[in-house]
Order: structure tokens, then C-alpha cells, then sequence
């Protein structure tokens, strides 16, 4: 939908991304995406990992906490997590997932509009700058590639996680100290950059076990993908429930600074290096680096994901035309899918065609629906008129609510249907519900005296439980896509190439909203802004929905429970189109 967003699960995407995520995270209502998760894999084997540090290290607390988590249900569900996939590794999920992407970006993005619109950005525009914001969740594949290649004093992840923690902060801190007067909208855009910059690389490097336990122990995959985005929204659940009070209160700058403090616990595994990361010897990096040698496809195309997004970045920035940006997305989108097509084993480069198509065709007008819904009564009489406190918490709270409660369904009731049952199901029912962003647009619910408060809660109550059961198999297949020791570079690639994917569909919904006038910034009487706006959301729901008759071609019938590489496969490009041509 276009609607409010659904802030608490990041992204998107980024995110997700984000992805995540946004990221940035699954799909919210009416925002990209944050990021999928990604991660480098650790030094410890896979059998190690799923059997390491079973034993509570507070055993007392652990036993008189664990009746009140029995009556939940939970008690088991997180006693099975430790058994197999070690304490210390969900203690770093928790500080990297729960409280830095969960509560930390859904603290801080939702300020971000807020930020542009005092710099009375238009809609079209602000979603340009929101994709380049969103950026670092695309160059994961580089940011992993790099930390492998180039240990810093041996390690691969701690150093990259400690300097891009310090630079997030610091960004952090400069945004909320620093007066508007002072900070050009180009700084603060490059400051929003590192900020999604440590969001990304702290992502990439804590959850690179994903690709890797999900691979050994495939049955609880789906559980742990629970744990993970269960948490990932509680700790939203608390970032928005207060964020949009503070921002009423005390502005959009603020929360940046409020947010260093509980971002900054990351720094506790990481000094503890919960991560199990340990210095490869001289014989062990050049024996990776030989392996890596051999999946030249795979280099390449990490290659030219960092030209695609540095592309976009430097188009974004400098370039005042919704049209050169558009073109520059699209030309990047044609790129990276015939690329990523050729190179990579037919398996892994179907799943990804889809998966990129789907999100670059879901054309983001994001930009002009937030003024849409915020706009005061001189600006749009119109309009609804949302306060900060109901835009930001009461709708975040509602969707995360709605949220969490997809991902309890979806851990009861969907983890043993099959990638194409799931998929289509949910994306059709998305996109029924979409649907009903045009009555609101139209505003044919006033008109039936229907309030738009209530209108947009009940919408998004079943959006975001949906949008769950869309999001979680996606995770799922991207991990199971990963040739055994290349789980952290192919899993950035191909969690990137679906974060660039929400980017591109930021620039050309701006192109569409354009062509469309819907083109506000929070001017008085701009209530023709508006007028189109219906078609640019009708648009945006149709396009990716196209891309589900390609579904038996490019998804496997598989349950979400089978594994799809075998254990000894290793080379990413194996039967691929261009080997093919090459006779190799």
C-alpha cells in the first residue's frame, strides 16, 4: 500500500532492506522496504556454531524467568534457539537486530521525511534523496567482499563493525546538534547516509549465520528468521510508541540524539566478540582468496553493483531532474538483471530475476502520500490533517502490533507450505488491499463518512499481517541460495541486488509522481497537488503484481523447509547461461 508507514519494521527497504531494510525490513505501509538481513560468516564450523554455549550464562535468572516465557509459549521456542544455534549468537542478533535496526532505525527514520520537509522538499524529490539515504543496504555485496578480503589486524568483522558503528554515531550526533542553518540539505542527506551506512554494515556482519545455519539446519531456519524478525519489531514496537511524541515535542532532530545511547550497546559482544570471530592465518586468507579467485562472475557482479549504486547515488545528489534519475534506475535495473541472469547457477539467478523485478516494478510514491496525510489545513483543507503522534506512533504501534502478529501466524500456520503458495497468496492479497489507498486518495471514504482515522487503522491491520507472510519466505529462499563457504559475499548480492531493487522504484515513482503533478512540499492551498495521485497508487499496485505469472518459471516448488543446494556445492555460476556460451 501507499499508505502511512509501518515504521517499526524498518525497510526498506531498506531495508530491508533495509531490506532492510530498511530496511530497510518487510514491507510497510506505504514505505520501502529497508533490507533484507545479510551477514560474513564466522570462524567457527557449522557444527560448532549450533552446538556452542547452550548453557545459560545466568541460569538462575534464566530458570525463574522461564515459567512467565512457558505460559507465553516462548519458553521452548527460545530454549530450542539456544540448544541449536548457541547463546552468544542470539545475544548479538538481539544487539544488532533488536535494538540497533529494531529500535534504533525505527527511532530515527521515521524523522527523516520530517527532516526534508522542513527543507520543504517536494514529494518527487524527497524520494530521490530517500533512495540515496537508503543506499548502503545495496553495496552490502562490496562491504562483505571487502571484510573478507581485507582483514584489518585479522579480523574481518569486528574492525568494519567498530568504524561503521563510529560513524553512524557520529552522524547520529551531528545531525541532532547541528542547526538547520548550518547543514545544507546535501550534508544532512550524506549524514543519513552513514547513519543507513551503519545499519547495513553492522547487518551484514552480525547475520552473515543466516545463509550458514540456515544451510545446516534447514528445519529450524523459518524459527530462527522468527526470532529475528520477532524481536526486530519489538523493539520497534517501543521506538515508535515514543518517537512520535518526541518529535511533536521536541522536532525531528532530536531522536537522532536520544538514539546514540541504546545503539551504542552494540559495543558490548562486540568488545566480548559474541561474534566468535577469530583471525584467519596467513595459509587460511589465501586459501580463501583462491576460492574466491575461482567465482570471478560473483566479484564481477559485486563490482558492478557498487558502479549501479554509486551511479545512483552521484545522480541523486547532484542532479535536479526526476528524469535524469529515473533514467540513470532504470538503465541500472536492465543492468544488474541481465548480469545477475547470465552469471549465476539457473537456480539462484531465477529466484533473483523475481524477486528484483517485483521491487523495482512497485513504484514508491511515498514522497507526495506523506504530505498527503500530514499536511496541515491551510496547506491541504482537504486533507486528513494526521498529527505526528497518530502519523508516527499510533499507526507504528498499530502496524507493528499487526506485524508481530503476522510473524506468530506465519511461524504457526505457513512454514510448511511451498515458495509459490506463499507468494502468490500473498501477493495477490496485498494487492486487493492496496486497493483501498485509491478510495483514500479519492477520498470516497469521507464520502461514505467514513473518518480517515479509522479507515487507515483498519487497513493496516490486514496489510501488515499479509505483508509478513509476503516478506518472511523471501528471507527464507535467499539464505538456502548459498553455495556452502561463499554464504556471506552471495547472500549480500543477492539481498543487495533486492535492496537496489526499492531504490530504483524510489526514483521512478518520483518520475511518475511528476509526470502526474503531485509535486507537494507542504505549500498553502496545494490541494491539486493531490488530484492524480489516485493513478500513481493504482500504478504502483498493479506493476509488481504483473510479475506473479512468472512465478512457476522462476520460483522452485520447494516447502520452505527443503534444502536447495546440496551440501557440496560451492561454485555460484555452476550451469550457468554464460558458462554455457563459454563451453566450461
Amino acid at each position: 500500500m501507499a499508505g502511512p508507514p509501518a515504521i517499526a519494521a524498518a525497510a526498506s527497504s531498506g531495508g530491508a532492506a533495509g531490506a532492510s531494510s530498511s530496511s530497510p525490513g518487510p514491507r510497510s505501509v506505504g514505505a520501502s522496504s529497508t533490507a533484507l538481513p545479510a551477514q560474513a560468516p564466522g570462524a567457527k564450523t557449522q557444527s560448532d556454531d549450533a552446538t556452542a554455549e547452550v548453557t545459560p550464562l545466568m541460569p538462575g535468572k534464566v530458570a525463574e524467568g522461564s515459567q512467565v516465557l512457558s505460559r507465553l509459549g516462548l519458553g521452548p521456542f527460545l530454549s530450542s534457539l539456544e540448544t541449536h544455534f548457541g547463546f552468544e549468537f542470539l545475544v548479538m542478533l538481539f544487539a544488532s537486530q533488536h535494538v540497533m535496526k529494531g529500535f534504533g532505525m525505527s527511532f530515527t527514520q521515521p524523522c527523516q521525511r520530517y527532516l526534508f520537509s522542513s527543507y520543504k522538499v517536494p514529494g518527487p524529490q524527497m524520494q530521490v534523496y530517500g533512495s540515496v539515504v537508503m543506499l548502503p543496504w545495496a553495496i552490502k555485496p562490496v562491504i562483505g567482499l571487502v571484510s573478507d578480503l581485507f582483514p584489518i589486524g585479522g579480523y574481518h568483522k569486528l574492525p568494519y563493525m567498530f568504524l561503521a558503528t563510529i560513524l553512524g554515531l557520529c552522524a547520529c550526533a551531528t545531525i541532532g546538534l547541528v542547526q538547520m542553518e548550518h547543514l545544507s540539505i546535501l550534508h544532512l542527506v550524506v549524514c543519513l547516509f552513514f547513519v543507513h551506512l551503519m545499519f547495513s554494515v553492522t547487518d551484514l556482519l552480525t547475520e552473515a549465520k543466516y545463509a550458514e545455519k540456515l544451510r545446516a539446519i534447514p528445519e529450524h531456519g523459518p524459527s530462527l528468521v522468527t526470532y529475528v524478525w520477532f524481536g526486530l519489531n519489538l523493539g520497534g514496537l517501543f521506538a515508535v510508541a515514543s518517537v512520535g511524541v518526541v518529535i511533536a515535542n521536541a522536532g525531528a532532530k532530536i531522536p537522532f540524539l536520544i538514539a546514540v545511547a541504546p545503539m551504542s550497546f552494540i559495543f558490548v559482544p562486540l568488545l566480548r566478540n559474541y561474534m566468535g570471530d577469530q583471525p584467519r592465518d596467513p595459509e587460511e586468507l589465501a586459501k580463501f582468496r583462491e576460492t574466491l579467485a575461482e567465482q570471478k562472475e560473483v566479484c564481477l557482479l559485486c563490482f558492478m553493483m557498487f558502479l549501479g549504486t554509486m551511479s545512483m547515488t552521484f545522480a541523486g545528489l547532484y542532479f535536479d531532474s526526476r528524469e535524469t534519475n529515473a533514467a540513470v534506475a532504470i538503465v541500472v535495473a536492465l543492468v544488474m538483471l541481465v548480469s545477475f541472469s547470465l552469471v549465476l547457477r539457473p537456480m539462484i539467478a531465477k529466484v533473483n530475476a523475481f524477486f528484483l523485478l517485483q521491487s523495482s516494478l512497485g513504484l514508491s510514491i511515498e514522497g507526495a502520500s506523506f504530505y498527503f496525510y500530514t499536511d496541515s489545513g491551510l496547506a491541504y483543507p482537504e486533507g486528513p490533517h494526521f498529527s505526528q503522534e497518530f502519523y508516527v506512533s499510533v499507526l507504528g504501534i498499530g502496524s507493528t502490533l499487526c506485524s508481530l502478529l503476522g510473524i506468530w501466524t506465519y511461524q504457526r500456520y505457513a512454514t510448511t507450505w511451498t515458495y509459490r503458495q506463499l507468494l502468490l497468496v500473498t501477493n495477490v492479497a496485498v494487492a486487493l488491499l492496496s486497493l483501498l489507498d485509491v478510495v483514500m486518495f479519492t477520498r470516497t471514504n469521507v464520502k461514505l463518512g467514513i473518518p480517515d482515522h479509522f479507515f487507515v487503522l483498519g487497513s493496516s491491520v490486514f496489510t501488515m499481517v499479509i505483508s509478513q507472510w509476503q516478506w518472511m519466505p523471501g528471507i527464507v529462499i535467499t539464505a538456502q541460495l548459498c553455495p556452502d563457504g561463499m554464504e556471506a559475499t552471495m547472500y549480500a548480492l543477492l539481498a543487495g541486488c533486492h535492496n537496489l531493487g526499492w531504490a530504483i522504484a524510489a526514483n521512478c515513482g518520483a518520475l511518475l509522481l511528476e509526470v502526474l503533478d503531485c509535486a507537494p512540499k507542504g505549500s498553502l492551498l496545494e490541494s491539486r497537488q493531490f488530484e492524480n495521485l489516485w493513478i500513481a497508487s493504482l500504478v504502483s499496485t498493479v506493476l509488481p503484481s504483473l510479475v506473479l505469472v512468472l512465478l512457476p518459471i522462476l520460483i522452485p516448488d520447494a516447502k520452505q523447509t527443503d534444502k536447495l543446494l546440496a551440501d557440496d556445492d560451492r561454485d555460484a555460476s555452476e550451469g550457468s547461461v554464460f558458462r554455457r556460451w563459454m563451453g566450461r
